[in-house]
Parts: C-alpha cells; sequence; structure tokens
C-alpha cells in the first residue's frame, strides 16, 4: 500500500470517528420545564436558557412538558439519554410530588445528577386592602381572636408551597387556619381582593399588580431575607423566627451523564447568574438569580425534603389523588 493511499484511509477513518462527536456537539442543549409557556417558571427558564446559551456558545432551548405539578417533565428528563442535551429546569414543588403523587416511576436523589441552584421565586402574604390588619403581629393576633374555622387562606392549589407555606405558618403560630385552594395565582389574588378568604400565600409577581391598586395588602414576603427589590416589605421570619417558605429553582441532568458535562454547566451556570442583566430581569419576576455549586444544592435537596415532609406529618396532611 503506498503512502498516499494509507493516508487517505486514515484520514477517512477519521472522518467517520469525528462526525457523530461533531454532530452531537451542534444539538442544541433542552432545558425541560414541568409548566406552560407563560407562566413564572417558563419566564425564568427562558431567561436562563438565553444567559447559559452565551456563556457555552451553544444553543439552548426550553421545552415545555408541562403536567402533574412538574412530574411529567421530571420523569422525561430522568428516562432520556445521558448525552449532555438535555437538563430539567426544576423547582422545589418536585420535592413534595412523591406525596401528591406516590406512583411516580423516577426517584429525585436517584435518577439524577445535580448541576447547580439558579435561584429563587420569592412568595408574600397579604389580606384584603380594606382590612385592618397591616403588621404579621396583628395578623397572628387576629387570627388568635377569631372563632375556630373561620379564618382562611388562599393558595394556587393543594399540596403547592403556598399551601404548604399556610400550613407552616398555622404550625408555627400555633393557631388554625382554613385552606382554600384555587386553580392558579390570578384566581387566589383576585379571591383575597373580593374578601373572600382572610389572607393569601401567594407569589409576589403575581400579587404587586393588585398591591399597588390597594385591592390587597403586602405584609412580608415568606423568604428568610427582604426581597431586594422590594426592601421596605419586611419577612415572615422578623416576626416568626425560623419560618421560612421560598421556592428555589436548580438544574438536574439524568443519572450517568458525563461529569465533565456537569462540570462545563454549572460553571457556566454561576457565570449566568452573576451576570446583572439576568438578575435585573429575575427582580423583576419577583424572584432572586443566585448560583449554588452541584454540591450545595445537592445537600440543600436533602435537607429541604426532609424539611416538608415534617411539615406534611405535623400537619397531618393527605393528598388525594
Amino acid at each position: 500500500m503506498t503512502t498516499r493511499r494509507f493516508t487517505r484511509r486514515v484520514l477517512a477513518a477519521l472522518a467517520l470517528t469525528i462526525a457523530p462527536l461533531t454532530l452531537q456537539a451542534a444539538e442544541p442543549l433542552r432545558l425541560v420545564v414541568g409548566f406552560a409557556p407563560g407562566g413564572g417558571v417558563d419566564t425564568l427558564a427562558r431567561v436562563t436558557a438565553q444567559a447559559l446559551g452565551k456563556e457555552l456558545n451553544r444553543t439552548v432551548i426550553v421545552e415545555n412538558k408541562s403536567g402533574a405539578g412538574g412530574t411529567i417533565a421530571a420523569d422525561y428528563v430522568a428516562k432520556a439519554q445521558p448525552d449532555g442535551n438535555t437538563v430539567l429546569f426544576a423547582d422545589t414543588s418536585l420535592l413534595v410530588a412523591p406525596y401528591i403523587y406516590p406512583a411516580l416511576r423516577y426517584d429525585l436523589q436517584r435518577d439524577f445528577t445535580t448541576a447547580g441552584m439558579v435561584g429563587q421565586s420569592d412568595l408574600a402574604l397579604a389580606v384584603p386592602g380594606n382590612s385592618p390588619v397591616k403588621t404579621v403581629a396583628e395578623l397572628v393576633q387576629a387570627i388568635r381572636k377569631a372563632p375556630p374555622q373561620t379564618e382562611t387562606f388562599a393558595s394556587v392549589g393543594v399540596g403547592s408551597l403556598h399551601h404548604l407555606g399556610g400550613e407552616l405558618f398555622a404550625l408555627k403560630t400555633q393557631t388554625e387556619l382554613v385552606h382554600v385552594p384555587y386553580r392558579g395565582g390570578a384566581p387566589a389574588s383576585q379571591a383575597l381582593a373580593a374578601g373572600e378568604v382572610s389572607m393569601s400565600f401567594a407569589s409576589l409577581a403575581s400579587s404587586i399588580g393588585l398591591a399597588n391598586s390597594g385591592r390587597i395588602r403586602l405584609l412580608a414576603t415568606l423568604s428568610e431575607r427582604r426581597f431586594p427589590g422590594m426592601p421596605d416589605l419586611p419577612a415572615v421570619s422578623e416576626t416568626i423566627p425560623g419560618y421560612s417558605v421560598t421556592p428555589s429553582l436548580f438544574l438536574l441532568a439524568p443519572k450517568n451523564v458525563d461529569p465533565a458535562f456537569i462540570q462545563t454547566l454549572s460553571a457556566a451556570l454561576e457565570k449566568s447568574m452573576a451576570a446583572k442583566d439576568v438578575q435585573d430581569a429575575f427582580l423583576a419576576q419577583g424572584s432572586v438569580a443566585g448560583y449554588q455549586s452541584p454540591q450545595a444544592t445537592q445537600q440543600w435537596l436533602g435537607e429541604e425534603a426532609a424539611r416538608w415532609a415534617n411539615v406534611i406529618k405535623d400537619a397531618k396532611l393527605t393528598f388525594k389523588q
């Protein structure tokens, strides 16, 4: 065999080897979201996707697979090929999902690789605009003075963190509250404005409009710290120590994905969340962009899952399908 012919064969073999790798690298990274387009989680996922695309120098697209509280998307990603092309844009509701959907076919700890924390979405405690209550302390006093089974709170649905936030509030203050679930933040906020319920545990972003119009009154955020976009609004924890309900956003990849991919993705996520335009976009949605490493996020997942398990147990909650 001549040297020239041998060289041609080697180059052809290399081309066949490199072609699949090049094709794979050209594939977009799919950021799978378990909620419908246009919602709060979806909006933040699109902000994150755009920022990650710039850092990774790769196309990142949002793929919506809504339904069953985000568990359809989680199940899809858990069963996806660990090729570095599919990532779940997850939120804290998945930690509660096993209690609501006991037949889940995946395990959050077993079937995923944690890629890092994205940030947090703030919730708020609010009362009707014509309520005489102006502080968390006054609200607790009003609840304690009211007849049993009369103080109600609205949430976006049974088993949501908004619901559990109300149950935790009752546990921490040793008061009795009646849960009234609604199908989404808008109907819950409208019910509060109409005086149909005594209070609500709702998304801060969905509450600001009605609060600005005076139809509802924001008393506090549910996180341990004040929301940076509204520094004059106190946190519930300033009155009730240890109270904290903050839906967090994080990235999960399928199990057995290449560790090098996680390292690259996590580094890009850290830079993305530190960018001012990303931080401003999160604040506009009542959220805070905040990166944590895969290791720190994994530890948080375990601790947070245990915390909500205790709340569900202490509140004696049961969820019917």
